[in-house]
């Protein structure tokens, strides 16, 4: 499992070390979508189907948590569109992505029995909240990120 947790580090900071060289720190990384043209929209799905998709090969089996975070990240990647209600992106969309998030860190929890990251992420996620003025999804997300890399590479 280390190589699927090399492999998801990799996708996720060459992707975010794309947008930012392009565009500078966005509302969020799901922002890149939009700024985006032609085909390197794809750019997007194929950043979350990826680290999604490698998600589903974290679980020991034990819970079906990392599937769900899989899951909701391939689900973020196939409804791009979440700033419009065309085809219920802009539901399907945030709930993909905290279910992504959410996912992980229960399956860092509850399978690998892990629980500083997560106790960690709660700590940013409440300080970007409470503290930080712009780009509070992008934060919340890299952070998010991080965390379960730690998480994931703990194990």
């Amino acid at each position: 499992m280390m190589y699927i947790t090399i492999l998801q580090g990799l996708t996720f900071v060459l992707y975010v070390t794309f947008i930012v060289n392009r565009f500078g720190i966005l509302p969020s990384i799901s922002e890149s979508w939009y700024r985006l043209e032609g085909l390197q929209k794809s750019l997007f799905t194929f950043f979350c189907w990826s680290i999604g998709g490698l998600m589903l090969f974290q679980t020991n089996g034990d819970t079906g948590y990392f599937f769900l975070s899989g899951a909701g990240l391939s689900f973020v990647g196939a409804a791009t569109m979440f700033k419009t209600d065309e085809a219920k992106s802009n539901y399907v969309h945030p709930i993909g992505a905290v279910s992504g998030i959410i996912g992980a860190h229960l399956g860092i929890i509850f399978e690998r029995h892990i629980y500083i990251p997560s106790i960690i992420f709660v700590i940013f996620y409440l300080s970007i909240i409470l503290f930080v003025k712009r780009n509070k999804m992008w934060w919340i997300e890299i952070f998010a990120f991080i965390t379960i890399l730690i998480g994931l590479f703990l194990h």
